[in-house]
């Protein structure tokens, strides 16, 4: 695009909203915690989002994020994201300019510019980045994503099933190859080949996708999950300077910020694992099995879970308590962090929690899309309320 940028407070200013909020470097960690939790396991490496986000700050440019409801219809926005096996994103970090490199080709290909930023899920490196994108380019991130969790696939967000679409995402890697992917309303198609660039490109590319309409981004996004994220990750941190226990102050913050219990229902230690990543048969994933054996007043159970980038499902004694599209979590008992699937080792303590998934991703398409059938499972999709009641 030509010309100068306006800064994000002159984007503001020209729509006329006021609500807002600075993100600086002790409200980053704690919204990166927070989406790292609900990430299911999955999201990638939080640090590198982190990192990043740190220098964007340091070199003086200001993050801010508005309120979805603040935002006008016709607005043009964007979300950036990481895209295949997060084990292998560990041993690639990006080079500096993929997510501009991606958001300018994008506005190329739309003749407009991008004037937001919006997180695709709650994950531990694709929250931050939003962040960090939003920054760099000097537009606002709005409190909002496709998912309020993390998935393994583009076309599963509540986008897709309140009929918004991932066509047209632009595909980069850090040696500034580039590849756009246009296929109307089969966001099914647009994964795989997003799958199959991603693995060209040597296991991870950087993504500008689903480029959303203010009023589409209201309509069909999963509204305040940034602050959904932001309140879990400060209630965690603060439970930890103040030696609380870090597991019942989230469960309270979810009880808080969203209406809903949370279940603290295991706890034990991993004694076997099953890994598989980053290869052509996998299609690109991290795919797997984990298992606990129980400890404290659980030792004697065994808990088995799937996983294919995040947490799928959980089994307690060949009984299910979870089921996609709901929340699985296993967390360090003391601090609270996440234990994901791409760093998960023998002998790793955690507590598992569950979480139910916003209702916006619990509408029959959505079930389809990604509840436990899509996943190869001959179950029915039971919310995890009624498993844990």
């Amino acid at each position: 695009m030509k010309g100068q940028r306006v800064s994000s407070r002159d984007i503001l200013q020209e729509w006329g909203t006021k609500n807002f909020r600075v993100i600086d470097k002790k409200a980053i960690s704690e919204i990166t915690l927070g989406a790292s939790i609900l990430a299911t396991g999955g999201g990638g490496d939080p640090e590198i989002g982190l990192l990043w986000t740190y220098k964007v700050l340091d070199e003086g440019k200001e993050i801010l994020m508005v309120d979805p409801m603040e935002i006008p219809d016709e607005i043009q926005t964007a979300s950036t994201a990481c895209l295949g096996a997060a084990l292998v994103l560990t041993e690639k970090p990006p080079s500096g300019g993929v997510l501009n490199l991606a958001i300018r080709r994008l506005e190329q290909y739309l003749e407009r510019p991008i004037q937001a930023t919006i997180p695709i899920e709650c994950g531990g490196v694709n929250s931050p980045v939003a962040y960090a994108a939003a920054g760099e380019l000097g537009v606002p991130v709005i409190d909002v994503d496709g998912m309020n969790r993390a998935f393994p696939e583009l076309q599963m967000t509540s986008w897709v099933t309140h009929g918004v679409h991932s066509s047209p995402t632009v595909s980069v890697d850090n040696r500034k190859n580039i590849t756009v992917i246009d296929t109307g309303d089969d966001d099914v198609l647009a994964e795989t080949l997003a799958r199959r660039v991603a693995m060209a490109y040597g296991g991870i590319s950087w993504i500008a996708t689903y480029p959303l309409t203010g009023r589409q981004v209201r309509e069909t996004s999963i509204l305040n999950s940034q602050s959904i994220a932001w309140a879990a990750g400060h209630a965690v941190m603060c439970a930890r300077q103040e030696h609380l226990d870090p597991i019942a102050e989230l469960l309270k913050s979810l009880k808080k910020e969203r209406d809903v219990e949370g279940f603290r229902v295991f706890r034990g230690k991993i004694v076997d694992i099953r890994r598989e990543f980053g290869s052509e048969t996998n299609k690109g994933f991290t795919l797997g099995q984990v298992i606990m054996g129980g400890i404290d007043e659980y030792k004697g159970q065994t808990a088995s879970l799937d996983f294919q980038n995040e947490w799928l499902n959980l089994r307690v004694d060949g009984e299910v308590l979870c089921l996609p599209p709901d929340l699985i979590a296993i967390l360090d008992s003391e601090t609270g962090e996440p234990i994901r699937t791409d760093i998960m080792k023998y002998g790793y303590r955690g507590t598992i929690v569950l979480i139910p998934a916003h209702e916006r991703m619990r509408t029959p398409k959505g079930i389809e899309m990604f509840g436990p059938r899509h996943f190869g499972y001959d179950l029915d999709y039971v919310p995890v309320e009624t498993l844990n009641g």
